[in-house]
């Protein structure tokens, strides 16, 4: 079942409220739709996608794309603070500041910015945890990932002869050795995010 927790925030004396929601949580943290708001536009301006937006990536609950971004926030969430736990992925104070500033100057005078009200504090919280989630999960995959081994790749060859013809092993040897080690990466990091999402007690009110 859907959980609201609504929250009013005044835009200013003579305009309506804008509304969020409680979407997850992390914890005893509580994400809100407008946090989600917030942090995806964070991303976009600190990680943009390969083809750059020509202002800042606007969200609102409405959207059908704003479950993923939920679902996104909450990984983020739930990583940094298992990298908090251990103590690792710390962010240097200048990294920081220079993603503050990028965001601060990208978000200047646009009006989706200045409705959500996003006070310099929160700039900082989530730009910190957006960093050290990322670190942190580079971290991660990279102690996960495996060499392959060329019996391995044989194996999987012999094995799908079907799709490979007539083409001998050695013509495919270094692709089906990339895309086993991607595989196995992928499966390590699903069964690593389900035993963090336990254990911080991740839960996602807007999930089917």
């Amino acid at each position: 079942m859907r959980f609201l927790l609504p929250f009013l925030f005044s835009l200013n004396a003579f305009a309506a409220s804008v509304v969020t929601e409680t979407v997850g949580q992390v914890s005893e943290h509580v994400v809100t739709s407008r946090e989600v708001q917030i942090s995806m536009v964070i991303e976009n301006i600190l990680f943009p996608p390969k083809t750059p937006l020509k202002g800042l990536y606007e969200i609102r609950p409405v959207q059908p794309e704003f479950r993923n971004a939920v679902t996104a926030v909450l990984l983020e969430a739930v990583v940094a603070m298992e990298a908090e736990n251990f103590n690792v992925a710390a962010i240097s104070d200048d990294d920081l500041k220079a993603a503050i500033s990028k965001v601060e100057k990208a978000v200047s005078g646009r009006a989706y910015w200045g409705d959500l009200e996003v006070s310099s504090d929160e700039v900082k919280k989530f730009t910190a945890r957006k960093l050290t989630a990322k670190s942190f999960w580079k971290f991660k995959s990279n102690s996960m990932s495996s060499i392959i081994t060329d019996q391995e790749a044989q194996a999987y060859y012999d094995k799908n002869r079907v799709k490979f013809g007539s083409t001998p092993f050695e013509s495919f040897k270094d692709n089906i050795k990339t895309f086993l080690a991607q595989q196995q990466l992928e499966e390590r990091i699903r069964a690593w995010f389900e035993v963090i999402k336990r254990k911080y007690k991740v839960r996602n009110f807007i999930a089917d």
